[in-house]
């Protein structure tokens, strides 16, 4: 059978790591490794490394501070350009990751996928990013459109499922399920995950950007309520930094790591094969990779019930989920539990890489997504 022709549809840059915390990456990286031509719609450009997020920072809010604007002119001209490519290059589907606000501007008769980690209610109740109830209507308006021009609907969690049934009354016969993978270039074998069991020091690993939603205040009661109960524990937070007054000689903090850049994305790995639990109390969240990535390493992860984790954390096989009422107390018990038989740890550290290995891994997600296009152009 011929190669699937696939349209790669998003104006985001998704060959930049950094980007959607390099989930269109590797969506993409994953998609070219199946039976499929994929065409690149919209030009995105292959990142600089020596660049800093910063840079890109202040170009963005100097375009957005020129008044008389349309926001969405942008758009327009994205779809230009699209168009112009899929005349010249015929595709047998459209891939849309995340991308309502360019679907609302896609004239064509092509079978369209579109996916998403959430509904815009979703992201108005976890995240708050609308600035006023007009902005939220206007993304709700989008999204109904992107809805039903799309043949088919792919979510990351049940949570994010239940709202486009639910809040969107979008046909259930159209979604389907398929949760995401890690966004890491090179995987350990299974047998370097194991090493960390040899440790005896627990290594505690924090990572976000945003402190407060991320719940970084009780991943450091934890690391205090771990010391407390005479557990040598340190506590490793990467991609932020906290408030000054969490200090604390076993607090270690790399405010940011560039993956785009071979060193730090080196850098990046070593830390995680050092790491016994990922601390992730998070507030609020979709479909959050970092649980992927840890149980690519094979750490367990003590984290929330929130959002869409349940679709990807299974209770005693990649880590626990706690109510959302829990503490840092609370956080450090099962940790302890675990961490202080040594068989018990090793069991955990081996079901989670398990996890990644048959579900959370972006192979597994392209080929089901390959089964999923080819049915529909058959």
């Amino acid at each position: 059978m011929r190669p699937i022709n696939i349209g790669y549809y998003s104006a985001k840059n998704y060959l930049d790591k950094n980007t959607f915390s390099g989930t269109l990456y590797h969506m993409h990286r994953a998609l070219s490794n199946q039976n499929v031509n994929l065409i690149n719609l919209g030009h995105p450009s292959k990142p600089s490394p020596w660049k800093k997020p910063l840079n890109y920072l202040k170009k963005a809010k100097k375009l957005v501070n020129k008044k008389n604007v349309d926001p969405n002119l942008a758009y327009e001209q994205f779809y230009r350009s699209v168009k112009k490519t899929l005349n010249k290059t015929p595709c047998d589907v459209i891939f849309a990751p995340v991308s309502s606000k360019e679907l609302t501007y896609l004239e064509t008769d092509l079978p369209i996928i579109y996916l998403s980690d959430a509904t815009p209610k979703l992201i108005k109740q976890t995240y708050k990013i609308y600035s006023n109830e007009e902005e939220f209507l206007r993304a709700s308006e989008q999204e109904v459109i992107a809805l039903k021009k799309s043949t088919k609907l792919i979510y990351s969690s049940q949570w994010a499922a239940h709202s486009a049934i639910n809040d969107y009354e979008v046909d259930a016969n159209k979604i389907e399920i398929v949760p995401f993978g890690a966004n890491v270039d090179t995987v350990p074998e299974a047998s370097e995950t194991l090493k960390k069991c040899e440790i005896s020091k627990c290594n505690l690993l924090f990572i976000g950007k945003d402190w407060e939603r991320k719940g970084g205040n009780i991943a450091y009661q934890t690391l205090l309520s771990l010391l407390e109960m005479g557990v040598d524990a340190e506590l490793l937070m990467i991609g932020c930094v906290p408030p000054s007054e969490f200090k604390h000689e076993k607090l270690k903090i790399i405010p940011f790591l560039n993956k785009n850049i071979p060193e730090e994305q080196e850098q990046f790995s070593q830390l995680l094969l050092n790491s016994h639990f990922l601390v992730f109390p998070t507030r609020a969240d979709c479909s959050p990779i970092v649980i992927c990535e840890a149980n690519a390493y094979g750490i367990p992860v003590i984290t929330s019930d929130v959002g869409g984790i349940p679709t990807i954390l299974q209770q005693g096989k990649n880590g626990y989920m706690l109510p959302f009422s829990a503490g840092g107390e609370e956080y450090a018990k099962q940790i302890a539990d675990h961490f202080t038989n040594k068989e018990t740890y090793k069991q955990l550290v081996q079901s989670s890489r398990q996890q990644y290995d048959d579900r959370l891994n972006w192979n597994k997600w392209a080929e089901s997504m390959y089964n999923i296009m080819l049915n529909m152009i058959q």
